[in-house]
C-alpha cells in the first residue's frame, strides 16, 4: 500500500483561514451522519453459491484509479460485522422452494429496502419483494449506479455499510461539488449575471473570495466522502484530510490562475471549466486517501484536471447559456 506521512497545514494567511473556519462552523456534518446511520435491511436471494457471490460483491470496492498505486483496483473493507447486521439471506434450491418459503424468509423479502438476486430468480421473486435487482458477474458499478439512481434518499446509508456502492456514490458527490464550484466561478467571472452557486453561505457572497467559497465547498465534499467510505464524520478527526484539501486547493488555485492567464480571451466559461476540473481532481485525490491511504501531489492534480477540463467547459457553457436566456425573458 502506498502511504505517506500526514501533511502539515499549508501556510495560508490568517485572514483566509479564519474565514474558512468560520464557514465550516455552519456545515451540518451531523446531517450526513444521520443519513449514513439510517436503519434498513438488504436481502440477497438465490442458491448458496449465488448468495455468496452477491455478498462478496457487496463487500468489495472497485476503483480503477487505484491501479496506479496498488497492484489491484479492488479494496475489501473491514465492514463484515456491519454488513451482517444489515444483510438478510434467503436460500433457494429450486422453483418449488419459493412456494414453500418460511414466514421468516417472506418477512425478509417484504421488509428489505431491496433484494438482490440472479436472473434465474428475478421474476419469481418480484411478487414477494418491493424492489428486485438482478446481479450478474459483470454488472459491477452499473448495478450500483442503477440502485443509487432509484434510491436517491438512501445513498449514504447504502455506501456506509456496503463498499460496492462507494465508488459510484463518490463520483456523484464529486460531480455535484464540481458543478457548484463551476457555477460559482462562472457567475463571479460574469458581471452581468447574478452569482448563484446553488449553496447558501452565512457570509454575503460578495464578501468571500473565490478561494474561500470553493475550498469550503470542497471540505463539505470531503465530509461526504468520509461518510460514504464507512466512517462517522468527526471534524476534529479529519485534520489530515483538511491538510490535504487546503494544500491541493492552494496548488489548484495557483495552477488554475496560470492556466487561465495563458488562455487567449479567457472568459467565464473557461474559468467555470477550470473550477470544475480541479474540484473533480481534488475529490478523486481525497477519495483515494480515504479508501487506501494514498496521497497524491501536483502531477496527479494537473493530469486529472486536464482529463476533466473538457467536460467542465461543456457544463459551464450550458450553465452560462441557461443563465443568459433567463435574463432575456
Amino acid at each position: 500500500m502506498y502511504i505517506v506521512s500526514m501533511p502539515k497545514l499549508p501556510n495560508i494567511k490568517d485572514s483566509m483561514l479564519s474565514r474558512i473556519w468560520e464557514e465550516l462552523k455552519h456545515i451540518n456534518y451531523q446531517q450526513v451522519n444521520e443519513k449514513a446511520a439510517r436503519s434498513y435491511t438488504l436481502c440477497v436471494a438465490g442458491t448458496r453459491s449465488e448468495t455468496a457471490a452477491i455478498t462478496a460483491w457487496l463487500g468489495r470496492l472497485r476503483y480503477p484509479l487505484l491501479r496506479r498505486f496498488l497492484d489491484d483496483e479492488d479494496i475489501r473493507s473491514e465492514t463484515g460485522s456491519r454488513m451482517r447486521r444489515r444483510l438478510r439471506t434467503v436460500t433457494l434450491s429450486d422453483e418449488g422452494a419459493l412456494a414453500a418459503l418460511s414466514e421468516e424468509d417472506r418477512l425478509h423479502l417484504r421488509d428489505a429496502l431491496l433484494t438482490l438476486t440472479t436472473p434465474r430468480w428475478a421474476s419469481l421473486l418480484t411478487p414477494h419483494a418491493e424492489r428486485v435487482y438482478v446481479y450478474e458477474e459483470d454488472a459491477g458499478e452499473e448495478l450500483a449506479d442503477e440502485i443509487l439512481t432509484d434510491l436517491p434518499n438512501d445513498h449514504f446509508a447504502l455506501s456506509y455499510v456496503f463498499p460496492a456502492f462507494r465508488a459510484a456514490h463518490a463520483r456523484r458527490e464529486i460531480r455535484a461539488t464540481a458543478m457548484q464550484n463551476s457555477g460559482w466561478a462562472l457567475f463571479t467571472a460574469a458581471p452581468n449575471i447574478v452569482p448563484n452557486p446553488g449553496q447558501v453561505f452565512t457570509i454575503p457572497a460578495e464578501a468571500l473570495s473565490d478561494f474561500v467559497v470553493l475550498t469550503v465547498n470542497e471540505i463539505k465534499m470531503m465530509f461526504e466522502l468520509v461518510a460514504l467510505t464507512g466512517r462517522t464524520v468527526q471534524p476534529l478527526q479529519c485534520i489530515p484530510e483538511l491538510g490535504i484539501i487546503l494544500g491541493l486547493a492552494k496548488l489548484a488555485e495557483t495552477t488554475a490562475t496560470n492556466l487561465v492567464g495563458k488562455a487567449p480571451g479567457a472568459g467565464p466559461v473557461i474559468k467555470g471549466g477550470v473550477a470544475y476540473a480541479f474540484t473533480s481532481a481534488i475529490g478523486e485525490a481525497i477519495f483515494l486517501y480515504e479508501i487506501a491511504g494514498v496521497q497524491v501531489g501536483k502531477d496527479f492534480l494537473e493530469e486529472r484536471a486536464k482529463a476533466w477540463f473538457d467536460e467542465g467547459k461543456r457544463n459551464a457553457a450550458r450553465l452560462y447559456d441557461s443563465a443568459r436566456n433567463r435574463l432575456k425573458k
